[in-house]
């Protein structure tokens, strides 16, 4: 069994690149955990680190032993969220490290933030970004603070990491390079 873990702000692509994967390997078992498992139930409460709801989250899908076991988010958002250290998630690392997981993070650049939260606000709820602040500026600068957040985080993370830059919306080679990492032996 192999695990992706698909990271990033919203808009970065996770959705799109998650959903190009698994027509490209349709040979494996795979299973696809979505925000609403993993970041929805526990959005309301920033502060607490929910290690308990993590991995009672991972031991209910790893007992299902798909081949492949893709997370849309995981704990980096949460981390962010209530401003916690990599260390906070060491047994959610530990217990993650069996199964030959990768943190696939999907970057983009700066510049190009406030246009991608922008655009992606026109076809979204018109409440998804209004939390994050008053102005477009002051959303387009809680992603920003996120996605350094973030990076610096896996910087610290025990677990392997690939961070794919997608401001330019090459999916299909996003998900080539993906694809050769998951059939890596």
């Amino acid at each position: 069994m192999k695990i992706l873990i698909f990271e990033g702000i919203a808009t970065s692509g996770k959705s799109t690149v998650i959903s190009g994967l698994k027509e490209v390997l349709p040979g494996l078992n795979i299973e696809v955990v979505g925000e609403s498992e993993t970041h929805i139930p526990i959005m309301k409460e920033k502060a607490d680190k929910h290690i308990a709801f993590f991995e009672s989250l991972i031991n209910k899908l790893i007992a299902n032993k798909p081949d492949l076991l893709i997370f849309d988010r995981l704990y980096l958002t949460q981390a962010f969220r209530a401003k916690c250290s990599i260390n906070d998630y060491a047994e959610i690392e530990k217990l993650l490290s069996k199964y030959s997981p990768v943190t696939i993070f999907l970057k983009v650049d700066e510049s190009a933030i406030a246009s991608r939260i922008s655009k992606a606000a026109e076809h979204r709820r018109s409440d998804y970004f209004a939390s994050r602040g008053e102005s477009s500026e002051e959303i387009a600068q809680y992603y920003i603070d996120q996605q350094r957040n973030q990076l610096k985080l896996l910087e610290q993370s025990k677990l392997p990491c690939k961070i794919i830059n997608t401001t330019e919306h090459s999916y299909e080679k996003v998900i080539k390079e993906i694809n050769t990492l998951v059939n890596e032996k």
